[in-house]
């Protein structure tokens, strides 16, 4: 019996986080942090990506980043368990996420490669299970996939009746056909990486991009597989869905008792709550769902549902639903629609 020629088996799987890219929506966080290191829980984005990973037994892993990123290589580092192995490239220019994985070079020869996106953020379930599908199957890449209302915004497949096999692919659909999206997590065969390099999809910008090449694969026969998230699919990747996903880890257990070196004056806590290290919170009431960043300093504050970075000082005022950026900028977010799944489409 001949070998059969997309195993992804053959060799080590690679591990590849999207780091780079501008984060457009979420701005103005990110005229100040690179997107990867936009906080979450007190813990930037890349050290949840970088944990995911790992928890599904990748023990390499490459951050692309773009050329303007300081800081998260260090997190990155920081976040990573011992048996890690972390690299860094650089994609120059924000030319859409195939060139983003292409931008790791010769680490990718022969390798079947997971990828990432920085800002999806996944719970309740295990990256192991679908690696391991994939590791075990003949297609040429699988995605995860999550279940959406709102179809019409999203990278949306449509799976035989009879299994995991993607018999359509189609971006922000007018008539959808299913309501399974992609979550931003790609696993690829050597035969995608070598499409993107040859004969890549090139979007309305002129990117090379990862799903719309996929797609094209689907439309001339490709064999690629979905398999669903059977878990929270939280979207870190605008202002909007970064206050969801701190509303829903924070219900999850997510906050912490005060730090020994936080101070509270003449000041009252409604929680759920967590504090940074080095806050000083006076003659405020702070909560409920609030993230206070390490070094804030808060006076004659009354904020709820909200985000406060890093060395953000904030004096007067009462605020809800908002973030504060490192220099003190409060930004109104508006809340999702009603009705929306906790996922929204992310292509790197």
């Amino acid at each position: 019996m001949a070998e059969r020629p997309h195993r992804a088996d053959r060799g080590p799987v690679l591990g590849v986080i999207l780091a780079g890219g501008l984060g457009t929506r979420l701005r103005p966080l990110t005229h100040l942090l690179p997107k990867a290191m936009v906080p979450l829980l007190n813990r930037p984005l890349i050290a949840y990506a970088v944990e995911m990973l790992a928890s599904a037994g990748i023990d390499e892993v490459v951050v692309v980043v773009s050329a303007r990123d300081e800081g998260t290589e260090a997190a990155a580092r920081r976040a990573a368990r011992p048996s890690v192995r972390l690299a860094l490239a650089v994609q120059a220019e924000p030319r859409g996420s195939g060139d983003a994985v292409l931008s790791v070079g010769a680490a990718l020869e022969g390798r079947p490669v997971v990828v990432l996106a920085v800002d999806t953020v996944l719970t309740g379930d295990s990256l192991t299970r679908h690696v391991a599908a994939f590791s075990a199957g003949d297609e040429v890449a699988r995605v995860v996939l999550h279940r959406t209302s709102r179809p019409r915004e999203m990278g949306i497949v449509e799976l035989a009746a009879d299994g995991e096999r993607i018999i359509h692919l189609e971006e922000k659909p007018d008539a959808p056909r299913s309501d399974l999206a992609l979550v931003a997590v790609w696993m690829l065969a050597p035969p995608v990486v070598e499409r993107l390099r040859a004969a890549p999809h090139l979007n309305r910008k002129g990117e090379n991009d990862l799903s719309g090449t996929l797609a094209v694969m689907v439309g001339e026969g490709a064999h690629l597989s979905g398999s669903v998230w059977d878990g929270e699919w939280l979207d870190a990747g605008s202002l909007p869905g970064l206050l969801d996903a701190q509303d829903h880890l924070l219900a999850a257990g997510g906050g912490a008792p005060l730090p020994s070196s936080a101070r509270l004056i003449e000041s009252a806590v409604r929680t759920p709550v967590l504090l940074g290290e080095d806050v000083l919170v006076e003659r405020s009431i702070i909560g409920p769902n609030v993230v206070i960043g390490r070094g804030v300093v808060l006076r004659d504050v009354q904020i709820a549902r909200a985000l406060v970075a890093p060395g953000a000082r904030l004096v007067g005022g009462a605020y809800q639903n908002a973030v504060v950026t490192p220099d003190g900028v409060v930004v109104g977010v508006a809340r999702e629609p009603p009705g929306r799944a906790p996922a929204r489409r992310r292509n790197a």
